[in-house]
């Protein structure tokens, strides 16, 4: 099953400010595109998603193309994020060349939106298939709407759909790798872990020192000579000797414990880190290289009038 994540819903809510491209004359049995104002037929390509998108999610694929087909030609043509849900139903119709077309319009007009690596993949699909140059299916289930004839679009700003099989997937692998190059590399995530972990154990070996050097000197006061001569301990009281024998041993082998600990933690966690480093670095530049090697299609730089010897003309430059 192919998943629908109905985007189209956020696009219609501001696509009111966009311009009307050319309808069609009115088809049979829908409002006349040329008698409706703009949010009249914003409200009419609102109202048929609802239903193609109810009629999607129940499995009536037939009827839910037909509604988006009709949503997007004749009544919000700039709305071209709803080539995505025309080739998501013809795909699952199995009408593997309308649904190629559709998703090859979707990626050439809309440029930058998260299904475009759903779209690429399927295209993916179709061309390594070949269903595409397969005949249509001949029966379909039936249709609960008139069907319309494709209205004539103005293409003057839509671009050539000129992609191939190779730039496809290309492009494809482009989107896949600069992905995995903005995700932190795991051994850079574990390396700051440890070095964070260690770091915090040799701060805790150095209270352990203070601690150990105050019991230390704790015993050396009890043990020196006072105003009468004697020394002030009591060595014979619990206290005190716990401190001498449990406490203060205790507290040494500690402070150690946590030297040693911080010192080996710290350490992996700095050489996972320049590895980390390293690897993303490394996927970083690989993303580089093919972005600085991604083919470029010709293009139009600059036009305007020039001067001949004999009188006057048009220059044009394109650039590849």
């Amino acid at each position: 099953m192919f998943s629908m994540n109905a985007p189209i819903a956020v696009a219609l809510a501001t696509a009111l400010s966009l311009p009307s491209a050319a309808l069609a004359a009115q088809p049979a049995g829908s409002p006349d595109p040329a008698s409706m104002s703009e949010e009249q037929k914003m409200e009419r390509a609102k109202g048929l998603y609802g239903e193609a998108d109810a009629a999607f999610v129940a499995g009536d694929f037939a009827n839910a193309l037909a509604k988006f087909e009709e949503a997007y030609n004749y009544y919000a043509p700039q709305l071209h994020l709803f080539n995505y849900n025309i080739g998501a139903a013809a795909y699952e119709l199995g009408d593997c060349a309308k649904a190629k077309t559709a998703f090859q319009r979707f990626l050439d007009l809309v440029p930058d939106h998260p299904e475009r690596g759903s779209a690429q993949e399927k295209l993916i699909e179709i061309e390594r298939s070949g269903c595409a140059q397969a005949a249509a299916p001949t029966t379909a289930p039936p249709v609960t709407t008139t069907t319309l004839a494709p209205a004539t679009e103005d293409d003057e700003d839509s671009p050539l759909l000129t992609s191939k099989k190779d730039e496809r997937e290309e492009a494809s692998e482009r989107e896949r790798d600069e992905k995995d190059a903005k995700k932190t590399d795991p051994l850079l995530l574990t390396g700051i872990i440890l070095t964070a972990v260690g770091g915090a154990t040799l701060i805790g070996s150095g209270v352990s020192v203070g601690l150990a050097r105050s019991k230390a000197n704790r015993l050396a006061d009890l043990a020196s000579p006072g105003s009468t001569g004697f020394p002030d301990g009591n060595y014979s009281d619990d206290e005190v000797f716990n401190l001498d024998q449990t406490r203060l041993p205790g507290n040494n082998t500690a402070t150690i414990a946590l030297l040693v600990g911080g010192v080996v933690v710290t350490g992996v966690g700095v050489g996972l880190l320049v590895v980390g480093l390293k690897r993303q670095k490394a996927k970083r530049a690989k993303v580089g290289d093919k972005n600085a090697s991604a083919p470029t299609r010709p293009h139009l730089a600059g036009f305007g009038p020039s001067l001949l010897p004999r009188g006057g003309g048009a220059s044009a430059s394109v650039r590849f």
